[in-house]
This record gives C-alpha cells, structure tokens and sequence, in this order.
C-alpha cells in the first residue's frame, strides 16, 4: 500500500499523482510526481527504504500551509500506521510512527503525542534517513543505537536551490 501522495492547497486539486491514477503496491517502483522540487528526494528516500525492506504504510510528498505563520511548506511523509507488523515497541504498536521533512524544519520523528529528535542533516542522503527510520521502527523513539554518519544527499545542493527558488516565488505572490 506505500505509495507516494502528492497533496496541494488552495485551487489546486488534492489527492493522489501516481501517474496512471493506480497506487503501487509496496515494494513497486515509486511513482512519479510532477511539480514539487522535494518529489526527487521523496521518491530516493521511498528507494532507500524499499531497498532495507522498511516500508512504511504511506508515503507522502506535498505542499500544505503551516498552521502558525500561514506559510506555504513543502514535506515529504512517512507513515507507518498503528499495528503496522514492522513496529517493534508496544508503544509503537500503539500509535504508529511518522517520520516527515520539511523543507522550513528539516527532520523530525514522532509518535503519539511523543516526539524526538531525528538527528540527521536536513537534507541527509537517503540511505542515513532509511537507516534512522529502521532505527525508530525497531527500538523506538529513544533509539539508543549507534547513529548513521551524517552525510548530504547528493543532489542537495541542486534541490536547496529549486527550495530557495519556490520560496522566492511564494514571498512574491507567484
């Protein structure tokens, strides 16, 4: 059921852009979605994961509006539901995990009401982000195991530009 969503605010219609309207099974290549510079990054990190066999129960990538200041954000979405079988800690069990980035915030882990740090750059290469969702997966929020190196995606710098260029846009109203 992991496919990627795509989800736009305002006019813009919601749902999801799998490309045919058919969402892939898990462990089926990723999608593909048009329009939003994190969709690169997005579909790598679904790569990743699908490569350890860490699939989460959805994978989503999007624009939405933050609830505070009102400013259009881009994220990308994991989510592993409760009572997903991968979900070790009872507590996990309990209210699944998600794992998000934003392109305002960068990396955070949460499950519940609980939330934790999820220490790698913002713009970690994919294999770091699918090896510290394995972590939180298996051993929790408080994962107190070795972490990954914190290493950059390899094409970060080309997508904080197009992030750069989508938040220019946005401050001038295009």
């Amino acid at each position: 059921m992991s496919a990627i969503e795509e989800t736009r605010t305002a006019a813009v219609t919601v749902g999801k852009d799998t490309g045919d309207g058919i969402q892939s099974p898990a462990g089926e290549s990723t999608p593909v979605l048009a329009g939003l510079p994190q969709r690169s990054y997005a579909q790598a990190v679904h790569a990743a994961l699908c490569a350890i066999e860490v699939l989460p129960d959805y994978v989503e990538s999007g624009e939405r509006v933050e609830v505070f200041d009102g400013q259009p954000e881009l994220f990308v979405r994991l989510e592993w539901l409760p009572g997903h079988d991968d979900l070790a800690p009872v507590a996990l069990q309990a209210a699944g995990l998600v794992v998000q980035w934003s392109h305002l915030a960068g990396w955070s882990v949460c499950s519940g009401a609980d939330v934790a740090e999820f220490d790698v750059d913002e713009l970690a290469d994919p294999d770091t982000v699918a090896e510290r969702c394995m972590h939180a997966v298996l051993c929790g929020l408080g994962c107190a195991c070795e972490k990954p190196p914190r290493g950059r995606w390899e094409r970060a710098a080309a997508l904080n530009a197009a992030l750069s260029a989508f938040d220019e846009r946005e401050e001038n109203g295009l």
